[in-house]
């Protein structure tokens, strides 16, 4: 694990700094003081986000790494879309086939920037309470950011594979003692896990102002991953409560579903965190490469990869006709120097399911730059939390209008057909529908698994697709480079 010895830039910068004012004093006979010592450092704002910005970088999911954290491990093992063609196919195949070892290397390479992420906040926080002049106000910010990055990433990380280490390195420890640590610290049991994590995040929300920009730690999204938390934990009144804060807070659906993942569509007030995408940039979104179906029309500035992300026919006949936001999936286009139609949901003469419709959420980016695109991703966004609470809710009471209300202000956005109370006579009833209802939402966000998993139908969804998925595979392996790094790992049941 010797993504503890990192650093974060800012250290480096600070130790330039420093450095480059140690003059020779015999030379001038005059004393030299610096005005970069890091509490004047952080005097300004300026400062303030370059010591956190080694934190972002290393948190933030974008390019290739969201394509393999959002889609293969997220969303291709589940019944919504899968992957075939070119020479990612052969990749992923043992994930998208339920054929899982500690050797793929997309976990491994989830789980190093994760622990790179928390390494990096760690190491601000150290900073951070280190300082003697600078505004406690700045400080406390400093640090409330720092731990919802680090509560975030040990939430991701639990999402794939349950509690691991958590990492404390005492201030002023040597790079061989953080070593140390980072070979020796064995998982957290879930208690643990559960009181750091949300510690960590109701840290931040009690510091944090509300609003500001969604691609950066405030009340508003830390409120929104207490949320996110809490269902996952099945403790509903807590996820219920804390949602109801996140809807309190001046967030809005988006108008137009077809537009809400677009260029056009990116500056809104339902996204509560989202990773800001610039082409370019280093933070990209590279899906629509993945999409476009083979021979189609791509515009001279996109790429088109060999590599094809499909929707199961299955999952698009569960949406009603007049939904809009199934108007977001590609099912028939004229390929490039034909007039012919080809057709990808059905063969228009037996009906039978082609599998080959596509996801066009990320409207493509029409000054996209080969596989570039700038449309923004969001992370957690105000249709999620509504569904969430009306999901916590049913669980602690069961049917109720409250609980209907909220999933028809996501549905009547999406012109769907509102729901009625009496429809659902019980828990069960509305719990199936609740987790259709967010698949319909929520496709192509990488939530797919985790719904499944908290509603226990995860396993079994893929056997009924053919899949030999066993039930330890709720959670992924613990990555080999791993556990070959720190010998106190346990490695997940059923996969020694």
């Amino acid at each position: 694990m010797k993504k503890y010895f990192l650093k974060t830039n800012v250290l480096i910068i600070f130790s330039v700094m420093l450095l480059s004012n140690l003059s020779c004093t015999d030379f001038l006979e005059e004393e030299v003081y610096t005005e970069y010592d890091p509490d004047a450092f952080l005097a300004t704002q300026a400062g303030v986000d370059a010591l956190l910005t080694g934190v972002y970088s290393a948190s933030t999911i974008t390019g290739f790494q969201a394509r393999n954290n959002y889609n293969i491990l997220s969303e291709f093992v589940t019944d919504i879309a899968f992957e075939t063609d070119g020479g990612l196919a052969s990749q992923l195949k043992p994930v998208q086939e339920f054929n899982w070892n500690p050797s793929i290397p997309y976990i491994n390479e989830l789980w190093n920037q994760m622990y790179q992420a928390i390494a990096r906040a760690n190491n601000v926080i150290n900073v951070a309470n280190s300082l003697s002049s600078t505004d406690q106000a700045v400080v406390d910010k400093i640090i409330a950011e720092c731990r919802f990055i680090r509560g975030y990433a040990y939430f991701y990380l639990h999402s794939f594979f349950g509690p691991t280490p958590i990492i404390e390195i005492p201030a002023g420890a040597s790079l061989d003692e953080i070593e140390a640590i980072g070979k020796s610290t064995p998982r957290a049991t879930e208690t643990e896990y559960r009181t750091y994590v949300e510690a960590d995040f109701q840290y931040a929300a009690s510091i944090l102002a509300a609003g500001g920009l969604s691609s950066r730690a405030n009340k508003g999204n830390a409120y929104a991953a207490l949320t996110k938390f809490y269902l996952a934990n099945k403790e509903w009144q807590k996820a219920a409560d804390a949602a109801n804060v996140v809807l309190g807070m001046g967030y809005t659906l988006y108008g137009d579903y077809t537009k809400l993942f677009s260029i056009e569509g990116e500056n809104n007030n339902e996204f509560i965190l989202r990773t800001e995408c610039k082409v370019g940039s280093n933070q990209v979104n590279i899906y629509m490469a993945h999409a476009f179906p083979q021979n189609y029309n791509v515009l001279p500035n996109w790429t088109n990869f060999g590599a094809q992300f499909r929707t199961y026919t299955a999952f698009i006949d569960t949406f009603e006709g007049q939904d809009e936001r199934r108007k977001l999936f590609l099912t028939e286009h004229v390929p490039r120097n034909t007039t012919t139609v080809k057709y990808l949901l059905r063969n228009p003469t037996t009906g039978v399911a082609l599998n080959d419709a596509r996801s066009f959420k990320f409207t493509p980016d029409p000054d996209a730059v080969n596989t570039q695109h700038g449309n923004d991703i969001p992370v957690i966004r105000l249709a999620d939390i509504i569904l969430s609470r009306a999901e916590a809710l049913n669980e602690l009471n069961g049917p109720t209008q409250p609980a209907i209300d909220l999933i028809n202000q996501v549905r009547n956005r999406a012109k769907a057909t509102p729901i009625s109370l009496g429809d659902y006579a019980t828990k069960e009833s509305l719990r199936d529908f609740l987790l259709a209802e967010r698949a319909r939402e929520l496709y192509t966000e990488a939530t797919r698994r985790d719904d499944l998993v908290r509603h226990g139908k995860f396993v079994s969804s893929a056997v009924e697709r053919g899949w030999p998925a066993k039930e330890y595979m709720n959670v992924y392996p613990i990555p080999q480079q791993q556990m070959d790094n720190n010998p106190n790992l346990e490695q997940n049941p059923g996969y020694n």
